[in-house]
């Protein structure tokens, strides 16, 4: 597939059961013609009687399609296809909601783009925090600048369902900065508010604290105490912080590794710099989870979480790294003191529902998992990872209904953001799920194809290929994905396999059973 991946008109009508309703309808028109032709006559009618119900049915038949389209028979009545709703929903919150654009780089040699993202990513995370606001995330946004420069402050509230769009620039010279923001409305392009900052580079906290609370007293929410004022660490530490956060974002092996010695640095200047090393504990984290599995990833990860927790207690972020590490020695209690402290200094922070949902997961919990995720996808409403998670807990939780709709919100989402990054191969990889569940086999086999082509090296895409496999009923096909994650990749969780729905069909499989025994080697 090149590109991102569309539906055809054929699949839209099959998925929203317009051909279904066709043929019903067809059918039962020609019963409802033959009764009338033999019982009008009986009854003494007159001969325009046969003519009119044929008017009747054939009139009816369009009408019958459009209702098809828009709207959906369930166990509970009918009601708007859920697609239809939830976009609804979106414009509905948009007045609410900002797109923070990662700032122009303004300087002499234009080498400050990580800088101007890291400001802009800082501002993001404050923001975050205010319950009323709704914030696309930084991966949406940023993408969706870098592949389409020169975007209208109009095009952005279109395509990431945002009201307000927060853009500036940044002009960094020796320790002076020259900061600029403005608060651009998306409807109308009217400006909400701007302002100029000339201060010094110890002064970045501030201003991007500032400028938080002015777009919170703009829009009319309440922005809780970020935090970002009150760091105090060298502008050269936080340097390669921000170095580190701009490599993280990419969140493939080689850019993780980059990111993890950028952190590394800014410890080697500032010891007690909290947040580089909740950075760096991140970074094993998410190695361990999804490229190498190993005890040294695993030891690293707790250590660093705990030196981040005790310097930097007040920050979620050291809590969540804490949470993740506890999680991969499948020490869940201790997981769940971190995560729920962890939601306890933000409440709206999608990571901390999002990897807490994870780790209920891989406990065997999933009603916990289940309720995570949902408020996962709310917090983010673009984010198609928690909502494409959903559908398999729905699953075992036998929840048919809940499974289908999740299911079909979360391809949705996963289009989405397709056609503003088609390269995230994730929304491949996981896209494909919800279509073999929605019954669109083929498309979910070319989806998983080409994620899997896109990412050869890739546990997590191999392990996902491993239970659609399942799934479509190919168990060989499944078993050998999940023996590359095993003994080639070298990354596969024990835990998830004995949890994991998806892969119920294989389970007496003798080459799933040879995988399971070999954890105890």
């Amino acid at each position: 597939m090149n590109g991102k991946p569309e539906k055809s008109f054929f699949t839209r009508l099959r998925d929203r059961k317009v051909i279904r309703v066709a043929a019903v309808y067809i059918l039962v028109g020609w019963v409802v013609l033959q009764v009338g032709e033999v019982t009008f006559e009986a009854l003494l009618l007159p001969g325009w009687s046969l003519s009119l119900l044929i008017a009747l049915v054939v009139l009816g038949f369009p009408i019958a399609l459009v209702l098809a389209w828009a709207y959906e028979l369930t166990p509970k009545g009918i009601r708007r296809d859920p697609e239809d709703v939830e976009k609804a929903e979106t414009r509905e919150e948009s007045s609410t909601s900002i797109a923070v654009l990662p700032f122009e780089d303004m300087s002499e040699h234009g080498d400050q783009g990580y800088f101007c993202e890291g400001i802009a990513e800082e501002i993001l995370n404050a923001l975050c925090k205010i319950p009323d606001l709704r914030v696309a995330s930084r991966v949406t946004t940023f993408q969706f600048c870098r592949r389409h420069e020169g975007a209208g402050v109009e095009e952005i509230g279109e395509k990431l369902h945002v009201g307000n769009v927060l853009e500036g620039s940044v002009r960094k010279a020796g320790d002076r900065l020259r900061i600029t923001a403005q608060l651009v409305k998306t409807a109308d392009g009217y400006h909400l508010w701007s302002r100029q900052y000339d201060r010094g580079l110890a002064d970045i906290f501030s201003i991007q604290e500032e400028i938080a609370q002015s777009i919170a007293e703009t829009l009319s929410v309440t922005l809780h105490a970020s935090g970002l004022g009150k760091q105090q660490v060298t502008p050269k530490a936080y340097d390669f912080f921000l170095r580190g956060l701009s490599y993280f974002a990419h969140q493939n092996i080689e850019d993780t590794i980059y990111a993890r010695q950028m952190f590394e640095r800014a410890i080697e200047v500032e010891p007690g710099f909290g947040r580089a090393w909740a950075g760096l504990a991140y970074t094993f984290g998410f190695e361990h989870m999804y490229f190498n599995a190993s005890n040294v990833n695993r030891d690293e990860a707790l250590r660093t979480s705990e030196k981040a927790l005790e310097m930097a207690p007040e920050w979620p972020e050291s809590h969540i790294a804490a949470g993740i590490a506890h999680c991969m020695v499948q020490d869940y209690q201790a997981a769940t003191e971190e995560f729920q402290r962890a939601l306890e200094l933000n409440p709206e922070s999608y990571e901390a529902h999002y990897f807490f949902g994870r780790s209920k997961v891989h406990e065997g919990d999933l009603e916990s998992a289940r309720s995570l995720f949902e408020r996962a996808a709310e917090i983010r409403p673009e984010d198609y990872q928690s909502m494409l998670l959903l559908p398999q807990i729905y699953h075992s939780l036998d929840d048919r209904e809940r499974e289908m709709e999740a299911a079909r919100k979360g391809i949705a989402r996963a289009r989405a953001v397709l056609e503003l990054n088609p390269d995230d191969n994730r929304a491949l990889n996981m896209g494909a799920f919800a279509l073999m569940r929605l019954g669109d086999k083929d498309e979910a086999v070319k989806w998983m194809e080409e994620s899997v082509r896109k990412a050869p090296m890739d546990s997590i895409v191999h392990y996902n290929a491993a239970c659609l496999y399942a799934l479509a009923g190919d168990a060989e096909k499944s078993i050998d994905c999940l023996e590359n994650c095993r003994f080639k990749v070298g990354n596969l969780n024990r835990e998830w396999l004995l949890h994991d729905s998806d892969l119920d069909s294989v389970r007496s499989h003798p080459r799933f059973t040879e995988i399971l025994n070999s954890f105890a080697d």
